[in-house]
């Protein structure tokens, strides 16, 4: 079964207990965290988070399966040096959609790793997993997220306003979607030829 992928000097692979320092002190940044949902966290908070993630990744892959939960780390091929880490979570109640997720550590922004992420999940849900339906979210003011996920073929599908408060600011949510049937075929190939 394969464990990593590759394109370029860029590898992802399943995330492994190993990982989670590298992760826990990238999600403890206020630079990371400006536009997320969550955080800056502590290692505690991050460590319990990831857990039970990479414990049923590890007993999927026990079992020669691909892993219920799709959680990535990002690192340099040559360097082994951490970039950040991605993920597709399903959404509940439709089989086959998920929600994309990527955080790039601050010291390896403007590099195109964001970018590089998003393809790779697009390629790993609708090869790997059989999706119908990639689901995306930034906060607004999120210029480098919206543009990552409009340059890998997600549409615009709305704003839920006023979702999110942080440091006294509300923040809307900007949704996006992206459909298998919307990716050119010729897309898919290139894709596979890359990371298959």
């Amino acid at each position: 079964m394969k464990l990593e992928w590759n394109k370029d000097n860029i590898v992802f692979s399943y995330c492994k207990g190993a990982d989670l320092k590298e992760i826990a002190l990238m999600l403890s940044k206020e630079s990371v965290c400006k536009y997320m949902f969550f955080g800056p966290n502590t290692e505690e908070t991050t460590m319990a988070y990831f857990s039970p993630f990479i414990s049923s990744i590890e007993n999927d892959l026990k079992e020669e399966k691909i892993p219920d939960f799709s959680v990535f780390t990002i690192r340099e091929k040559d360097s082994g040096n951490f970039i950040g880490q991605c993920a597709l979570f399903p959404i509940e109640f439709t089989n086959g959609n998920y929600l994309i997720g990527y955080q790039i550590d601050d010291t390896q922004w403007e590099k195109g790793y964001g970018s590089a992420a998003c393809e790779f999940l697009v390629y790993y849900a609708f090869t790997m997993l059989d999706a119908f339906r990639l689901t995306g979210d930034c906060t607004e003011g999120n210029v480098a997220s919206e543009k990552t996920m409009t340059k890998s073929g997600f549409q615009s599908e709305g704003r839920q306003k006023r979702y999110w408060l942080h440091n006294g600011k509300w923040y809307d949510r900007l949704l996006f979607g992206l459909m298998k049937e919307d990716i050119p075929e010729k897309r898919l190939e290139s894709l596979r030829g890359i990371y298959g």
